[in-house]
């Protein structure tokens, strides 16, 4: 492990805090840093030597006048404090550090220069530097948000990394993360990336046994070839996905007044993403999609071959198109599964039977035949996932109840994934999706999303 991720253990796992610029002005950044850190357990020292307490907490004049070792610290000030603190930084060994102010490379000139300055003084004291220009960085599993945004929604801890350099895309990434009960392990707003960029998360990441799945928001990087090398040593032990902007005049032309970003080329950096073997994809809704598919299912897919088990047709094609619009094939199931599909039917006319395999309203009415068609579809050695896709119906005893018990019974005798689409309002869930996400069968209320998210983590399949 080099300096950076030691230093960068030190900035997420931090067991005592200096908050430098902390005030007792409810607007302040200082304040709201202070108000952030409410549920973290370790050691905080406000520093602000215009004040001896805030509330009840004594207030240091510096960090040096601080007794104990200081791990992180969270600077709310301005760019030209920035350089006097940092040398304090490194005399008392502090390791990580958080500048959340602007006025640096976004800047161009003057500002460029004042980043070299501050890129150089942090490198000579190992200090790891989350920003500036950023919203700050966060472990959801030890209640760190040393941020200045105290969160709207609680927070669940988990073992997904988000990284992005963007403090408001962060923000969205976190809110959809906690929409889809999505748990987080380490989250980062690296801004203007003085001495942290992308391919120094990767590396850190993918040593960082509380992670499982990385998302990356990439405005720009100057270490487009680093970050590539470190995608390819990461992809093979962890999956990577990464959205990436800039591909428009405006878009690139804004990310370099945001935080200083060469956008670059996307056709090259489409290429290397694919290469490299991660997964691109176009929005954040997708990404946090994805994620949650790859961290429920127990089982990766060996193949790009999808079953869809129905009896609404209409939003089952939703999911097929979806599907093979991103080269996922849909084979038929055999003539004898077919035969014995059809007899459960029991049809006065004969039904063929194809993929998505449509079990009509006898599906929907009898749970019996829907479990049983899902049982010999799941055995089929030619589909290596299956979707089912079901419409439940929130009245007691009339029909459309999904056969939940049976769907994860079959699911835990085979190795693959299988994925729900219950249509249902964001709103209201249908009751059992949270006994199948438990069982490890992710429930999406979109068959759009579900498929595109499944299609993402089929792409992985080798």
């Amino acid at each position: 492990m080099n300096w950076k991720s030691d230093s960068l253990e030190k900035l997420f796992n931090p067991r005592s805090i200096a908050v430098v610029g902390a005030s007792d002005k409810p607007d302040k950044l200082g304040a709201l840093t202070l108000m952030a850190l409410r549920s973290y357990k370790g050691d905080v020292y406000p520093v602000n030597p215009r004040l001896k307490n805030i509330g009840e907490t004594e207030c240091y004049p510096s960090i040096s006048e601080i007794d104990e070792q200081v791990d992180l610290a969270m600077i709310a000030l301005g760019p030209q404090y920035i350089l006097p603190t940092l040398s304090e930084c490194a005399e008392v060994g502090v390791k990580g550090a958080i500048i959340f102010s602007a006025g640096f490379k976004e800047l161009g000139g003057i500002g460029e220069e004042h980043q070299r300055r501050v890129k150089e003084m942090a490198d000579a004291g190992h200090i790891a530097v989350i920003g500036p220009n950023c919203l700050g960085a966060g472990n959801n599993n030890i209640n760190l948000n040393a941020t200045f945004f105290p969160h709207p929604t609680p927070m669940e801890g988990g073992s997904v990394a988000l990284v992005s350099q963007s403090g408001g895309v962060t923000g969205l990434m976190i809110y959809r993360a906690a929409d889809s009960d999505l748990g987080v392990s380490k989250f980062a707003s690296v801004g203007n990336r003085v001495n942290i960029d992308f391919h120094d998360m990767l590396r850190y990441l993918r040593a960082d046994s509380e992670t499982e799945v990385i998302c990356l928001f990439v405005e720009g990087t100057e270490y487009a070839r680093e970050m590539t090398e470190e995608l390819q040593k990461t992809t093979p032990k962890k999956p990577v996905i990464v959205f990436k902007v800039g591909k428009t005049p405006a878009s690139r032309e804004a990310a370099l007044s945001h935080t200083g970003s060469l956008a670059g080329n996307s056709e090259l950096y489409s290429a290397a993403i694919k290469q490299s073997g991660a997964i691109e994809v176009t929005g954040v809704g997708e990404m946090i999609d994805t994620a949650h598919i790859l961290t429920m299912c127990r089982h990766r897919p060996s193949g790009r071959r999808v079953a869809i088990v129905t009896h609404t047709l209409g939003i089952a094609l939703i999911a097929a198109q979806t599907l093979e619009l991103n080269g996922i094939e849909l084979p038929l199931p055999t003539e004898e599964v077919a035969t014995k599909i059809q007899s459960m039917l029991n049809m006065p006319v004969e039904i063929p039977i194809k993929n998505p395999v449509d079990l009509l309203a006898q599906g929907w009415a009898d749970p019996r035949i829907f479990a049983g068609a899902f049982k010999l579809i799941l055995n089929e050695d030619q589909f290596d996932a299956v979707m089912i896709v079901f419409s439940p119906n929130y009245q007691e005893g009339i029909g459309g109840g999904v056969p939940i018990d049976e769907i994860i019974e079959a699911s835990n005798k085979v190795s693959k994934p299988v994925i729900s689409v219950l249509a249902s309002p964001d709103t209201r869930k249908p009751p059992g999706h949270e006994v199948l996400e438990a069982s490890g069968i992710p429930f999406f209320s979109s068959p759009q999303r579900a498929a595109q998210a499944l299609a993402n983590m089929l792409k992985l399949s080798r």
